[in-house]
């Protein structure tokens, strides 16, 4: 097995890893409204859901800098080797950011972290959506129109992903508030509103990824 068809091989496995993982959140996400499962229940639910989480932000962050090499040794992008190295690193620094957040939830450094997180999403919104943009209009630095497109597409990723956080952090300050204070109809509406307004996001996640599949299988532009 030569070096590129290794690289297709993990761009497929983190692809696959991602989507999957995403869709094991999803699912305790829309558990967390089942009314019948205690409070703790729900709270273990959720802190399972940012465990199982963690695998795709890994899949996440090493996509891009994998997809570029790809890219780069079909032809299809020419670009500096500074900014291969700059996007692991940058997914190195994501991924450490993310582990730290993780193993001190709750802490303060967590908070933190979770800003670092935010402001590369960002950046990376930004930056994909822009590039994936000129390209469409002028024809480069991407020479395929469906190259340009799953650039654009994984940058809105990176919105959808910081709207997700807005509706699904929320969550869990009311469960801590239900668990002192017991359950009532205000609290559990606002389980119901953030995970169905978090929910929506997610759809449009997995909507994009699907469509960034097909792109990437069919070539069509």
């Amino acid at each position: 097995m030569d070096i590129y068809t290794a690289a297709l091989f993990i761009h497929l496995l983190l692809f696959v890893y991602w989507l999957g993982g995403d869709l094991g959140v999803f699912t305790l996400a829309l558990a967390l409204k089942n009314q019948k499962y205690s409070v703790d229940q729900r709270i273990l639910l959720m802190r399972l859901s940012l465990t199982i989480d963690m695998l795709p932000r890994v899949c996440m962050a090493t996509i891009a800098p994998v997809g570029l090499y790809l890219a780069g040794t079909s032809g299809l992008v020419e670009y500096p080797q500074w900014l291969a190295v700059g996007l692991w690193l940058l997914a190195l620094v994501w991924i450490s950011a993310e582990a730290i957040a993780f193993k001190n939830h709750g802490k303060p450094i967590a908070i933190k972290m979770y800003i670092v997180t935010g402001t590369i999403f960002l950046l990376l919104f930004l930056g994909y959506t822009g590039f994936g943009v000129y390209s469409l209009v002028n024809g480069k630095p991407f020479i395929a129109g469906w190259l340009s497109l799953k650039v654009f597409l994984f940058g809105l990723i990176f919105l959808v992903s910081i709207l997700m956080a807005v509706f699904y952090a929320p969550l869990e300050a009311i469960f801590e508030q239900m668990k002192a204070e017991g359950s009532t109809p205000e609290l559990e509406a606002a389980v119901q509103r953030q995970v169905n307004r978090g929910a929506f996001f997610t759809i449009l996640l997995f909507l994009l990824l699907a469509t960034m599949g097909f792109l990437g299988l069919a070539k069509p532009l």
